[in-house]
C-alpha cells in the first residue's frame, strides 16, 4: 500500500508500539483514546509522534496533565518541542491516553507518485495531494478535505475494522474521543466505529485541536486560542460562569480528568 500512515506500525523503543495505525502496546491499561485522520506518510512529514505538526493537541493536553493551568500558547511542531517527546510520553502515562487514526493509505491498485520538489503526491495519475494551494478553493496540504474527496472516490484504505477491534478486545478503555467531525467520507467511518464498539463506551467529537475555525478567544481570562480551545474541550454543553456551546461537539469527561490529577475549574 503506498503512502502508509506513518505510525502504521512503529516502535518507539520505550515500550510504546503500534500497529494498525494504532498505539495500541503501551506500559498500562488505556482509558482514552483520541481517534484523529491520519498521519501523512509522504518523506517530508516531520512529525515526531501522532498530532505532531502545528497543532494545538500537545499544547492543551501539556497544560491539563503537566502544569495544571493555562501555560503553553504555541502549537508543537518542528521548531518548538514544548512538551518535549519525553513529557509526551508522560502524559499518555499519566493519563493512560492512546491514539488511533481512521486512515490506513491509499489503496495498493491506486497508482500514488511523490513530486518531492513540489510536495505533493500525485494520485491516481490526476489528483494533487498537498503541496501549496495554487487558488482559495485549493485544499491546505494536510487539510482533511484531500481525504474526504479521495475516499469518496474509493482510493483509501480505512482502519475502521482495526480500531473496532481494538477498542472491543480493550475493556479498560471508557471514553473515545474524535478530534474532527466533518467530512462526508470521514462522518461514515466515524459512525461505523460508534455503531459497532462496545455499548459501555462513551464517544464524542471535540473541537479539532489545529483550532481552525473556532476565532481567538471567549474572552478574558480566555486571550489565547489554545486556553480557549481548552475550555471549550473540557466545558463544552456544561455549566459553567463561561459558557459555551458548540453544537455537535462533546466535552472530556470530568471523572476521568479529576482521577488523573486535573482540575477541571483551572480551565
Amino acid at each position: 500500500m503506498p503512502f502508509l500512515h506513518k505510525y502504521q506500525q512503529h516502535n518507539f523503543g520505550n515500550g510504546f508500539e503500534t500497529h494498525h495505525s494504532i498505539l495500541d502496546i503501551v506500559p498500562y491499561e488505556p482509558e482514552v483514546i483520541f481517534i484523529g485522520t491520519n498521519n501523512h506518510g509522504w518523506s517530508w512529514n516531520q512529525s515526531d509522534f501522532y498530532y505532531g505538526r502545528d497543532m494545538y493537541m500537545w499544547t492543551i493536553l501539556a497544560n491539563l496533565f503537566i502544569h495544571g493551568k493555562n501555560h503553553l500558547t504555541k502549537t508543537r511542531n518542528a521548531n518548538n518541542n514544548k512538551p518535549t517527546k519525553e513529557e509526551i510520553f508522560e502524559i499518555c502515562k499519566k493519563g493512560k491516553i492512546v491514539f488511533a487514526d481512521i486512515v490506513k493509505g491509499i489503496k495498493n491498485e491506486i497508482p500514488a507518485q511523490e513530486i518531492k520538489n513540489e510536495k505533493h503526491v500525485l494520485v491516481n495519475n490526476q489528483y494533487r495531494w498537498g503541496g501549496k494551494k495554487r487558488k482559495k478553493t485549493d485544499f491546505g496540504a494536510y487539510s482533511d478535505g484531500h481525504l474526504d474527496f479521495m475516499g469518496k472516490e474509493g482510493w483509501l484504505d480505512d482502519n475502521v475494522e482495526a480500531i473496532v477491534q481494538y477498542l472491543n478486545q480493550t475493556p479498560s478503555i471508557k471514553h473515545v474521543y474524535f478530534t474532527f467531525k466533518s467530512g462526508e467520507w470521514l462522518k461514515i467511518k466515524l459512525k461505523e466505529i460508534q455503531n459497532e464498539i462496545r455499548k459501555d463506551v462513551s464517544s464524542a467529537s471535540i473541537f479539532t485541536p489545529t483550532g481552525n475555525g473556532f476565532g481567538l478567544n471567549l474572552g478574558a481570562p480566555f486571550n489565547k486560542k489554545p486556553w480557549s480551545l481548552t475550555h471549550c474541550w473540557v466545558w463544552n454543553s456544561l455549566e459553567h460562569q463561561i459558557p459555551i456551546n458548540r453544537p455537535g461537539y462533546g466535552h472530556l469527561d470530568h471523572d476521568w480528568l479529576r482521577s488523573k490529577g486535573v482540575n477541571p475549574e483551572n480551565f
